[in-house]
């Protein structure tokens, strides 16, 4: 799948995300981003072309890609990013399958495909407690034995999932675009479920404490008790919330379409500050060391010191930046539309490298 810009897909998607919230259309399709994971001296991503990559995180030079390069077959597009656990890479892809790889040696565990109905996965895993949870679109949360990718239970919702599930206190807390948040046990049991938004949840929520913190497609950040799903605060933007709220001790940040960036008090939700990017903010910031990192549909990061509210640092690039900075060590990394993976001094933004993993097969 090649990058567009992201304006340009947002207007094509405008008419059937209207459609979604009004609770109809065919399935709509996010705008492309690839997703990374940075642990242990590596990088590990997928492409929109279809493989996954690792790579070392001093140089970015390929240590493995999947399927390997003498294999003309791909897999699906990869929007997910890559997860870790032990010795095992997981990944969703845009075909509707789960990929388990070998972390050192790149090769394939194992795949798991749902039956019936197979919808493609936009976003991360999550591990918890020797189980791993992934959300499709085909409507459902599932649950893998992590080792040998066995399903060990699934919960159906109402429309499409986009975002990924958090898993706190042997709870796991799903968003859907059906307008609700669902609070599951283990097994997957509904516990609860919140079905007061007026819009549609693209992103996965965030679990902090005894606090539940979700946004949504009517402009509104939601604070809900874990334990009952009760509202304890809302916080109203000019425009859709596509991201996960991000918590730092006892501030929420929470990026909008408006181009504005919100520093919430995770207490009552009022509002402590405000920063307006040059874009639409589509992911959630990273934040280091007093600093927050901010992507936009415009192509920029920007990092703004979350003390005084200020711009310390801005990067532009030809591509829009629709997923999340991650943040290790003195670099932090980052990825356009059109898959270039940026890595960057963590405080000046100068370049250490970069590269288009899929341009180099």
């Amino acid at each position: 799948m090649k990058a567009f810009n992201a304006r340009i897909a947002l207007m094509v998607l405008l008419p059937v995300l209207l459609s979604v919230l009004a609770g109809c259309g065919p399935a709509p399709t996010p705008p492309g981003w690839s997703g990374l994971l940075v642990i242990d001296g590596k990088v590990f991503t997928g492409s929109q072309a279809g493989r996954v990559y690792a790579l070392r995180a001093e140089s970015g030079a390929e240590i493995w890609q999947y399927p390997p390069a003498s294999e003309k077959e791909s897999i699906g597009s990869l929007y997910a990013a890559p997860v870790l656990h032990e010795e095992t890479v997981y990944v969703g892809s845009l075909d509707g399958k789960l990929y388990a790889l070998d972390a050192e040696a790149g090769s394939l565990r194992w795949a798991f495909t749902p039956s019936g109905t197979v919808g493609p996965i936009y976003a991360e895993a999550v591990i918890a407690d020797g189980r791993l949870y992934f959300c499709s679109a085909d409507h459902k949360v599932y649950a893998l034995d992590v080792d040998t990718g066995q399903k060990l239970g699934e919960f159906e919702t109402q429309d499409w999932i986009w975002g990924r599930p958090a898993v706190a206190e042997g709870r796991v807390y799903v968003a859907s675009l059906d307008h609700r948040l669902y609070c599951l046990d283990a097994d997957l049991n509904k516990l609860w479920e919140f079905d007061q938004a007026e819009g549609a949840f693209a992103a996965g929520p965030t679990v902090s404490g005894d606090t539940v913190y979700c946004a949504a497609f009517d402009k509104t950040v939601y604070a809900l008790d874990a334990d009952s799903g009760h509202v304890r605060w809302t916080f109203e933007t000019e425009h859709w919330v596509w991201a996960s709220p991000l918590v730092v001790g006892e501030v929420v940040y929470a990026g909008s379409l408006d181009k504005n960036l919100y520093a919430l008090d995770a207490a009552d939700g009022h509002e402590l500050w405000r920063f307006q990017a040059d874009g639409m903010i589509r992911a959630t910031p990273a934040y280091a060391n007093g600093r927050l990192y901010i992507g936009t549909e415009a192509g920029s990061l920007q990092v703004v010191n979350a003390d005084t509210h200020m711009q310390e640092h801005i990067l532009g690039t030809d591509e829009a930046i629709l997923m999340s900075p991650i943040v290790a060590g003195e670099i932090v990394y980052v990825s356009d539309m059109a898959n270039t993976i940026y890595a960057l001094d963590a405080e000046t933004l100068v370049q250490r490298w970069s590269l288009t993993p899929s341009n180099r097969e």
